[in-house]
């Protein structure tokens, strides 16, 4: 985005000033902000599971990010089926097949890069929960 005598720039993919407004914000308007005892009576019943599971295509945050959900289904899709095609696999009934293409390599990733990023991960989330826990308590 360029920001020039108070006028944006639109040409660029990133903007964020666009025109278009996402299912996300535009449906933030009919959210609820509290509970009556109803709603939180149906919100803790036991069918809630089965209920929320079937829900999850008409979830305002699965519409929003449907497009970041089928990239990563698509890329762990892709390189399941390469790995078996290269490497082999085993059935569920625990029989090994071979490779179908021998010639060319498995997608394999470093372990040591996740092994490094593991500790410093761990306490990020530590203290983002603690930050939340304070303002949950806060707000009591």
């Amino acid at each position: 985005l360029i920001a020039t005598s108070g006028k944006v720039d639109s040409s660029t993919s990133l903007n964020i000033f666009a025109e278009d407004v996402t299912y996300g914000e535009e449906s933030r308007k009919y959210r609820r902000t509290v509970y009556d005892f109803d709603a939180w009576k149906k919100h803790r019943s036991q069918d809630r599971f089965w209920r929320n599971l079937g829900n999850i295509p008409n979830s305002g945050i699965y519409r929003g990010l449907i497009n970041e959900v089928a990239a990563v289904a698509t890329i762990s899709t892709m390189a399941c089926v390469w790995n078996g095609l290269t490497g082999g696999y085993t059935d569920f009934s625990g029989v090994n097949h071979d490779a179908v293409i021998t010639s060319l390599p498995m997608l394999t990733l470093p372990l040591g890069v996740f092994t490094v990023c593991n500790s410093s991960l761990s306490l990020l989330l530590v203290f983002r929960t603690k930050n939340c826990y304070e303002r949950w308590d806060g707000a009591r």
